[in-house]
């Protein structure tokens, strides 16, 4: 009998993009230009000049989501010599990122309300044909979009910039990962280059490999020698298929709580995975009764993401059950700018075929129901982000909504909601009520630098108590979970949240969870797994 292979459960495949964890937001080429310059420079720079200040701040809790380099056992040398050698395949970017910056502070400024007709003329030349100008509706305020498709097709696109980085891990718990140079610090990781999009990946991931299959893809992704034996070590034969211990029955109509804001739901036959965030397995210590990526149906039908932030769009899990997914479920987006660029663009760079977009109310129809597009407000830091929204599953006539971040600012919109789409059974709803400053986020894509008071006030948050109850209230749901907390512990690799009992957000989610059970509703905040059948 023929042997097959597949990746070990405990492999974990990290994607870069010009040697940094890829998030949404470094596939762009407008974006991933600005975040070189004005943020991922500044962090190795920084490192290189002063390593104990990041050792040092390391140290502390408080500063573990910071821009510090995690260093590893020949971190600096490293590092080091990687920035020396990626200055020239980087420049490009950078040349980008100041015509961008020269757009904004320079050409723009000049224009107020004559014909922007002889502006074009004086575009940067990476800019030139790629952008369009235009005034806001005071008719004095100029702004403009980028033509996306040909930014992807300019040289500011480069593939070769795309990577994978191979390796074993042994417990749940995760490295901070965005501030720190994806490289091979070790033996025991192998990186390679390969386009973000590319069926090799799939083939990886899909598994049943034969030796000879198995051999021919190491050689496909560049390996030789002890690189591609330590490749070859990520594979163990394939398990028989068997249902993993505790997994719902193939057939049965099921809500699956999966972690942070990721929810799994089967009706009818029909898959549903929304904000896909899933954990790895195959070692000593990890969280009992979690849903991995064993528990997986060969086919996701639709995955829902409600909005492109790294902790509800991640990449490493996207790419990883790509070849399982049918439809790509998104917002609509409308901006094409360096804070909201195209989600669909995005999606369909990495290898997505299948990807519609719903505006406001939308509906679309699926096998026994619906998937309704609902407004989404707040958690964006009063930026115009256009690409997110709430989804709205009706299943043969059970309403879910899975709000993710929404903040209840205008306590009128609900009600609104209600009227137009009828009675909510079921909310998920996020209550990180603190949230990060907006430059957090958002920061290298802003012309200059926040106000401290400003930025501290203007939050990456959830809902509060008073906010989510009037939710609940609104939409007359019995049943109420809290999630996207950010507790998991698979969650270190994007997010750096600690918890205790006064903090804030445990304090209005405890409340809430009162609330509707003495209102005779259902309620809980969730955490690892949890699983709830489909109501009648």
């Amino acid at each position: 009998m023929t042997q097959s292979l597949s990746l070990k459960k405990n492999v974990i495949a990290e994607p870069a993009v010009a040697g940094w964890y890829a998030w949404s937001y470094l596939v762009p080429p407008h974006t991933l230009a600005k975040y070189l310059k004005n943020h991922y420079r500044n962090i190795v720079e920084s490192y290189l000049a002063d390593p104990e200040t990041h050792r040092t701040a390391l140290r502390q809790a408080r500063f573990l989501g910071g821009p510090f380099v995690h260093e590893r056992d020949g971190s600096y040398d490293r590092i080091r010599e990687w920035y020396d050698a990626a200055r020239e395949q980087h420049a490009p970017l950078l040349e980008l990122a100041d015509a961008i910056d020269e757009l904004e502070q320079k050409v723009l400024p000049g224009q107020t309300g004559a014909s922007m007709d002889q502006v074009y003329g004086q575009l940067p030349g990476p800019l030139a044909g790629r952008v369009e100008l235009f005034y806001d509706r005071d008719n004095r305020t100029p702004d403009y979009r980028f033509i996306e498709p040909l930014l992807y097709r300019s040289p500011y696109f480069d593939p070769s910039l795309q990577q994978v980085r191979f390796s074993e891990i042994h417990q749940d718990a995760r490295e901070f990962a965005l501030t720190t140079p994806v490289l091979e610090y070790t033996s025991e990781q192998v990186l390679v280059t390969v386009p973000l999009d590319s069926e090799l990946l799939d083939t990886v991931f899909r598994g049943g490999l034969t030796p000879q299959e198995l051999d021919r893809v190491a050689a496909d992704l560049g390996l030789d020698g002890e690189r591609a034996a330590t490749f070859r070590g990520f594979f163990e034969e394939s398990p028989a298929p068997a249902a993993a211990p505790g997994q719902v029955d193939a057939g049965q109509d099921v809500i699956e709580y999966v972690g942070h804001a990721c929810v799994f739901v089967r009706h009818r036959g029909t898959t549903f995975l929304v904000d896909p965030v899933i954990s790895y397995s195959g070692y000593s210590c990890e969280s009992d009764g979690r849903f991995t990526f064993d528990d997986l149906p060969e086919r996701v039908d639709y995955v829902m993401i409600t909005h492109n932030h790294q902790d509800h769009m991640l990449l490493e899990t996207l790419i990883k059950i790509r070849h399982r997914v049918g439809r790509v479920v998104i917002a609509k987006s409308a901006n094409s700018s360096l804070v909201d660029p195209g989600l669909k663009q995005t999606l369909t760079r990495l290898g997505f075929r299948d990807v519609v977009e719903l505006d406001d109310l939308d509906v679309l129809d699926t096998p026994g129901g619906t998937i309704t597009a609902v407004p989404f407000l707040g958690e964006h830091g009063d930026v115009r982000i256009r690409t997110k929204c709430g989804w709205m599953l009706d299943l043969d006539g059970t309403r879910v909504l899975f709000a993710a971040d929404s903040t209840n600012v205008s306590p009128e919109l609900y009600p609104q909601v209600t009227a137009a789409l009828g009675q909510v059974h079921t909310v998920f709803i996020g209550m990180e009520s603190v949230g990060a400053p907006v430059s957090w986020l958002y920061g290298p894509l802003f012309p200059e630098k926040l106000e401290r008071r400003v930025d501290a006030g203007r939050r990456l948050k959830g809902s509060n108590f008073e906010q989510a109850a009037a939710i609940v209230d609104a939409l007359g749901a019995d049943s109420v979970y809290v999630y996207a907390m950010g507790q998991e512990p698979w969650l270190g690799a994007v997010m750096c949240v600690e918890y205790d009992e006064r903090h804030p957000a445990m304090i209005d989610s405890d409340k809430l969870v009162a609330y509707v059970k003495e209102r005779g509703g259902t309620s809980k905040r969730l955490f690892l797994h949890e699983t709830m059948a489909v109501r009648p």
